[in-house]
């Protein structure tokens, strides 16, 4: 019996289909001046199975077009899983 075939490993498709915000880029306004922006690289990390945001400094000036902005709703259950329980990806 090959379990290969009952339970194949990972692929980058698959990743990608379960956690479809990595890889990109999201802004997100300044709360105190609307005319600064910064960037947040939602980084996966393959040797721990999370995804790490990376945040840019404030710059002033208008978000590229085509950059989606970032939910905060989306950023809060990143960080909280973040918290838990490391597990493998595969």
């Amino acid at each position: 019996m090959n379990l290969n075939n009952l339970y194949p490993e990972r692929t980058y498709q698959d990743l990608k289909r379960m956690v479809p915000y990595a890889g990109k880029t999201f802004f997100e306004l300044h709360p105190d001046n609307s005319r600064e922006y910064r960037t947040i690289y939602m980084r996966f990390d393959a040797l721990n199975s999370k995804v790490h945001p990376m945040f840019s400094n404030f710059v002033e000036g208008s978000p590229p077009d085509g950059m989606e902005q970032l939910n905060p709703k989306l950023l809060s259950a990143v960080m909280r899983m973040n918290h838990q329980a490391s597990v493998p990806f595969h």
